[in-house]
């Protein structure tokens, strides 16, 4: 009975600290569990495994966005070498749709919190700014998602394509 309340607690706490349901947290668990091959910690490489990642012009900047310390709000910079259960979760929740029925503090919050995770994708030099060429490597993958998107559409006949 210790055990079982122990986990029950500790899914209560990641509910808080990422706005997950049970359920969520629970299909999450088994996703990182398929990733991580069974293991307590996912790394990099274990990304490799995701076909929906493989075509994407941004890869390696969503994995990347995985293991930045600033993400995992663990420190100002630098590249944890792998990631827990618990960092996962993080991760995903900021993926999550702001919930607008929480307050307006709350939802600003939100909104601020995802906005930093974008930027510490594109501020890779972790200096706090945007420059001029982590710009333009934000236009060149956009222009490569674009490319790939039309690509996609143009290999399904459009009998495929959703309406």
């Amino acid at each position: 009975m210790g055990a079982a309340h122990s986990a029950s607690e500790e899914v209560r706490e990641l509910e808080g600290k990422t706005g997950f349901s049970s359920d969520q947290i629970e299909q999450l668990h088994r996703r990182f569990t398929q990733l991580s091959g069974d293991q307590p910690t996912i790394r990099k490489e274990n990304f490799n495994n995701i076909p929906d990642l493989e075509l994407n012009p941004i890869r390696s900047k969503i994995v990347r966005a995985f293991f930045d310390n600033r993400n995992l709000r663990k420190g100002p910079s630098g590249l944890a070498e792998e990631i827990n259960f618990e960092d996962f979760l993080t991760i995903m929740s900021y993926f999550r749709p702001i919930d607008t029925t929480l307050g307006e503090e709350q939802v600003e919050l939100s909104r601020k919190e995802k906005l930093k995770f974008l930027f510490h994708m594109y501020d890779s030099d972790s200096d706090g700014r945007i420059t001029l060429e982590e710009y333009r490597n934000v236009k060149w993958w956009r222009s490569c998602f674009l490319e790939t998107l039309t690509s996609r559409r143009s290999q399904l006949g459009p009998s495929q394509m959703e309406p």
